[in-house]
């Protein structure tokens, strides 16, 4: 009979410190950086003593945490511009002034929208449009307490935007964008199913938030007094390697900059703008 599938391996606490062993704070007020972490420091270097009694790690974040840290601002983005784009193209065809990106996102959560469309004294049916693209974006950036809530709400302010889909397209949308990380992790993040006995919830290595741990606060075995930290687990091998090769490419990668990219965003921006 097949053995269940697991990411992760159980280690007695006679194996030394590897990496790919999974660490548990002991404290329960940990934050979620700190809470779970995998180490990467290199076999070799605790081998030779070369890492000096200091474990470097990366944090191990449940798949609710961190779709609402990394991914939803994204998602965010990227309904809100649309907003803003309908918004803009309101403006430009009356009397109103130039109004920054920045500023429509940021004037419907100071300010009520119907307020705002009666500053700009817009004719009544763009009035309208300009009001539905104001409470959307304005939706948009009020803060949920859990993943569930933000998607509800992205889902609400799709709806009462200017030009809304259907609530099942709607829902697609943001349920489609959610789960791209699964099949498709950014360069900076790999999914895992389970991290330790128990641990089976769901959850996304994070490679460019680095925490250190003192190896001597680690216990290998049941913690006990004076610990921060004991081991629960140890990744199976191919999955050690193919988290470590990610963390080594994160910052392997060279940075351009923020001019370069402007541009490039701008030139694929106007592409197909003479097409009718």
């Amino acid at each position: 009979m097949d053995e269940p599938f697991a990411e992760f391996r159980e280690v007695s606490v006679t194996d030394p410190l590897r990496q790919g062993d999974v660490l548990e704070a002991v404290a329960s007020e940990a934050t979620m950086w700190q809470r779970h972490l995998l180490v990467v420091t290199a076999d070799c270097d605790f081998a030779h003593a070369k890492h000096q009694g200091r474990v470097t790690c990366v944090p191990m974040l449940t798949a609710d945490e961190y779709l609402s840290e990394m991914q939803i601002p994204k998602l965010r983005e990227q309904l809100a511009k649309q907003q803003v784009r309908e918004l803009r193209q309101i403006l430009s065809k009356s009397a109103a002034p130039i109004i920054t990106e920045r500023r429509l996102r940021e004037w419907p959560n100071e300010q009520e929208p119907v307020d705002i469309v009666s500053m700009l004294n817009l004719q009544p049916a763009e009035g309208k449009r300009a009001q539905a693209a104001l409470e959307a974006i304005r939706m948009m950036e009020m803060q949920a307490d859990s993943l569930k809530g933000s998607m509800r709400l992205f889902v609400e302010a799709q709806l009462i935007g200017v030009n809304p889909p259907k609530r099942e397209n709607a829902v697609k949308r943001v349920k489609e964008k959610l789960r791209e990380p699964y099949a498709q992790p950014p360069g900076d993040a790999l999914f895992l199913t389970a991290i330790g006995p128990g641990q089976d919830s769901g959850y996304f290595a994070y490679l460019r938030h680095i925490e250190q741990v003192w190896e001597p606060a680690i216990s290998l075995g049941p913690a006990r007094q004076n610990f921060s930290y004991r081991r629960i687990s140890r990744m199976q091998d191919r999955f050690t390697h193919a988290l470590v090769q990610k963390f080594a490419m994160v910052f392997m990668s060279i940075g351009l900059p923020d001019q370069y990219e402007d541009l490039r965003d701008l030139h694929a921006d106007y592409l197909g703008d003479d097409l009718t």
